[in-house]
């Protein structure tokens, strides 16, 4: 995608993977990201002052987003009836051109979002558009046609076909004060210098033989100044001093070839010429001149869609920046140790302290890259002829082996990222690397350690054990002016596997070697004699990983038949067997501890696994693709896969569990908090830190109790004699003020208490008259801020109808026992109609003798009482002495068509039309 420099932000902004990312080169990592979801953005423009950008999207719309720490989307428009090609701003950021695929082109102001001018003239596709830097002028490129329009008459001034093909880049070289030159370059293999005045002339055709890709113009200004600091040789600094009139600015392109050339405009010389250090064949997309405060620096973007900084005048690079990658078919961790005694002198007792802050990267090409944890910043291994498929690092992080297609090892140094040694001897693609993975004890004891051994695996289906230079050697060769090693022989070479080798792997004593091929074996070797020791038989399809426990005499083995293994290094024979990924495992790794697994596969997952019950613990879905290769080094983890995504992973197991148990000694202490309140009588406190903490159920129960104990008081105070305003005084809770009184998150949090408390009919009395208060307390606009407020008062106003309904057909059944009541002279039991008649008659009669039995006073008394209460006047009431109370059972209800009523002798009797249910006995 494009590719430009924001003078005004001093970064530089890309596309990728139809995202804006705007990179900070010095921090060589992107600040801003701009995207819009499921709307890709083919092209965009930022204007000169960096703080805001224009984005064309697949939609066809435009769109105007505000930059800064994150991107903000102003305004989106409209601009041409088919896609935008591309965008511009011009030199004060007031006015936007847009070219299109319907071959027009126009001028937008920015601020009003309304087109000022439409050109059309092109008879193609437009693909570029440039304002002049100096002057209100447009140039739009349509195949191999140029025009330049003027804004000012509304025309086309200048039309300029000189190229033979379509013309890939331009740009415009500073001549002196509002002049400037127009450079193109185009796949004809040719780039014009045009004169742009009233007249647009062809000052300079420069043949470069090549497609050129991209032009930019450099000023030679700068460069002067620079040279007194350049080291000696520089191309540029001697052709700058070899010159008696430099020209005032020189053209880089860049093209298919894989070279970045300098040219000078005046008489189309080549001055400097450098072969591409990028990987996919050298190819080179883009070039940017980038002008910061005290020098210039040049950006190439390749076909690898990594970065490339270059200094300027000495064309040296100075860092790599990782752009998008292909697919990432490796990576590992490279470990940097530390010991507690640095001297060395105690080799017991010393203690190895392990980081990992940089790691190797290989994507789908022939250059490995050492990349940054915490950034993009990447140094390339050039050496390989075709693409790496393998790699591993040595246990103390200062060598790293890389095998590939071209059938060679390369040993780098993982300090200079150099080439210390070339391992030949395999004919077929080298698909798995190991050093041995012992780690030293001491400094002292990795001083003293012998030659560095390297373990190889091939499609040519051997395996070979290499015994390499010794670290003096390599440090030597890989150092600046070394000469690149050869191993040709290897100490150990067996035909391993009957197919392919997948990988191979040293044990953590390195006194064992494990391997898995395509003949679904896992083989375990004697390292490094390279003795067969036994098998492990049982996986259905291909083993693609190997992995020895760090802690046990056991090990792993993830294979193409969508299982894990462990078996059992004593008699080679399966443990356990993980099942849960869908599709082919690719790799396993131990965790530190030595009882967890980590496994990756085809379905996109990483899967925890615990060893003792063979059961996932956790499923990561971080990847949308393929998970090729995972690497864990301590409490950090990488995983990359076909989605070309690096991702970097941290063990917060300690952490997470530090955070739980400070939660759960906050919650104890809060509730203890909230029981003391509580005894305090410190109610709305309470309430609040209950709501805080979200205990509906201590919040009704708090509620419940204060309000029985309250009523309990208050009645007990009225039988002695006392006055209603001391028992108002008494009370000092406030449901008003509390609600008054919560945050807006806590009135949300309250709100939805209620709504479920409301849906039981336990508690929506309680619901019913909080939500009362909350309604009559809270003002209007604090309420419509809470979210989702209409579906909490559609479920309220529903379940308050059921409520409602149910209310109203128990008040109904009272005018039932006020009727009874009122006609009978004393109490009498209700009874429902037994089945037996006989037993009714008996039981009538039983009734009879002992209601014959009872006081008239003591009727008489109950009766009042009863009255008194329905009534709702109890100040006459005299209190019933000697009375049993039953407790009320809860009843079913009662159509009240069903009920015979009639009166005989002072009694009433209910009679219920049978439905077979069982019977119940209320007693009044």
């Amino acid at each position: 995608g494009k590719v430009c420099w924001s003078d005004g932000a001093q970064a530089l902004c890309c596309l990728s993977s139809e995202e804006l990312q705007i990179v900070d080169v010095a921090a060589d990592k992107p600040t801003t990201r701009v995207v819009q979801e499921d709307d890709g953005i083919l092209t965009f423009a930022i204007d000169p002052a960096g703080l805001v950008a224009c984005t064309s999207h697949r939609s066809g719309l435009l769109r105007h987003f505000k930059l800064g720490a994150s991107a903000e989307l102003v305004r989106s428009w409209k601009a041409h009836d088919q896609l935008v090609s591309d965008v511009s701003f011009d030199a004060t950021g007031n006015l936007v051109a847009t070219g299109s695929v319907d071959k027009t082109v126009k001028v937008w102001d920015f601020s009003g979002y309304f087109c000022t001018h439409n050109f059309k003239g092109h008879s193609s596709l437009i693909s570029l558009v440039r304002f002049h830097p100096g002057k209100l002028q447009l140039v739009s490129v349509a195949d191999s046609e140029i025009r330049l329009w003027d804004l000012a008459t509304a025309s086309c001034v200048g039309i300029m076909k000189d190229h033979l093909t379509s013309i890939s880049s331009l740009c415009f070289g500073k001549v002196k004060g509002h002049d400037f030159d127009l450079v193109s370059g185009g796949r004809d293999q040719v780039v014009n210098v045009w004169r742009l005045g009233e007249t647009s002339t062809l000052a300079r055709s420069i043949a470069v033989f090549e497609n050129v890709e991209g032009v930019a113009a450099i000023p030679t200004k700068g460069l002067k100044e620079a040279c007194a600091g350049a080291k000696r040789g520089a191309p540029v600094a001697a052709w700058l001093s070899s010159e008696a009139e430099a020209p005032s600015y020189l053209i880089a392109t860049v093209g298919t070839k894989g070279l970045l050339r300098l040219w000078s405009p005046t008489n189309g010389k080549s001055v400097v010429s450098i072969a591409s250090p990028h990987a996919a064949k050298g190819s080179i997309r883009h070039v940017v001149c980038l002008s910061l405060p005290d020098r210039c620096e040049l950006v190439t973007v390749g076909d690898d869609m990594n970065l490339i900084v270059w200094s300027l005048p000495n064309l040296e690079i100075t860092r790599y920046i990782m752009g998008h990658n292909e697919e990432i078919v490796h990576t590992q961790l490279i470990p940097e140790l530390k010991w507690s005694d640095e001297d060395g002198e105690a080799e017991t007792g010393s203690r190895c302290h392990v980081k990992a802050d940089r790691m190797v990267c290989i994507a789908n090409d022939e250059h490995p890259r050492v990349v940054q944890c915490h950034g993009f910043a990447a140094m390339m291994l050039q050496g390989h002829t075709d693409v790496v498929i393998s790699c591993d690092v040595s246990v103390d992080g200062q060598w790293i082996a890389t095998g590939g297609k071209d059938q060679t090892v390369r040993i780098w140094s993982s300090k200079t990222c150099r080439c210390a040694c070339k391992v030949a001897g395999h004919v077929g693609d080298v698909s798995a690397l190991s050093f041995p993975k012992r780690r030293p004890k001491s400094a002292q004891a990795h001083s003293a350690a012998g030659p560095l051994m390297l373990v190889s695996g091939s499609h040519d289906k051997t395996m070979k054990i290499w015994e390499l230079p010794s670290v003096d050697e390599l440090e030597k060769a890989s150092g600046k002016g070394g000469k690149e090693l050869l191993v040709e022989t290897a100490k150990v070479a067996v035909v391993a596997h009957a197919k392919e080798v997948n990988d191979v792997t040293v044990s953590p004593n390195n006194k064992l070697l494990a391997s898995g091929g395509n003949d679904k074996l896992l083989r375990i070797w004697r390292f490094p004699q390279g003795d067969l020791l036994g098998e492990c038989k049982g996986h259905r399809r291909a083993v693609w990983c190997a992995a020895f426990s760090p802690i046990d005499q056991v090990i792993a083995s993830a294979s193409g038949d969508t299982t894990l293994r462990l078996w059992n290094l004593r008699d080679y024979t399966a443990i356990r067997t993980f099942q849960g990924h869908s599709s082919a495992v690719l790799r396993v790794c131990f965790l530190a501890n030595g009882m967890q697994m980590m496994s990756s596969g085809v379905d996109g997952l990483l899967k925890l696994w615990q060893i003792r019950t063979a059961d996932c613990a956790a499923t990561f879905e971080e990847h949308i693709g393929r998970v090729w290769c995972i690497d864990i080094l301590g409490n950090r983890m990488v995983s990359g896969g076909s989605d070309s995504r690096l991702c970097v992973w941290q063990d917060m197991t300690k952490e997470r569990s530090t955070e739980r148990h400070d939660a759960r000694a906050e919650e104890a202490m809060k509730d203890s908090k909230i029981g003391l309140l509580v005894r305090e009588k410190k109610i709305e406190e309470a309430l609040t830190l209950s709501l805080q903490l979200r205990r509906p159920g201590q919040m009704r129960q708090i509620l419940t109790d204060y309000s029985m104990d309250t009523i309990s008081r208050s009645v007990a105070e009225r039988d002695e004699g006392q006055e209603e305003e001391e028992s108002k005084a008494s009370i000092d809770i406030n449901l008003r003020r509390w609600v008054l009184s919560l945050s807006d998150d806590h009135l949300t949090v309250l709100v939805d208490i209620l709504e479920q408390w409301n849906s039981n009919r336990r508690t929506a009395s309680l619901a019913q008259m909080l939500i009362g208060v909350v309604l009559q307390a809270v003002p209007p606009s604090k309420l419509a801020a809470i979210e989702g407020l209409n579906a909490t008062c559609n479920a309220f106003l529903s379940y308050s109808t059921r409520h409602m309904t149910r209310i109203e057909a128990l008040l109904q059944k009272t005018f039932l026992f006020d009727l009874v009541l009122q006609t009978g002279g004393s109490g009498l039991a209700l009874q429902d109609e037994l089945e037996d008649p006989s037993a009714a008659v008996a039981d009538s009669v039983a009734k009879a003798e002992m209601d014959k039995t009872l006081e008239p006073a003591r009727a008489e008394s109950a009766l009042r009482r009863t009255m008194d209460v329905l009534l709702g006047d109890d100040e006459d009431a005299e209190p019933v002495q000697n009375e049993d109370q039953d407790d009320e059972a809860e009843q079913e209800p009662h159509d009240d068509s069903a009920m015979d009523l009639g009166s005989e002798g002072g009694k009433v009797s209910g009679r219920k039309v049978p439905t077979g249910r069982r019977k119940k006995r209320a007693r009044i």
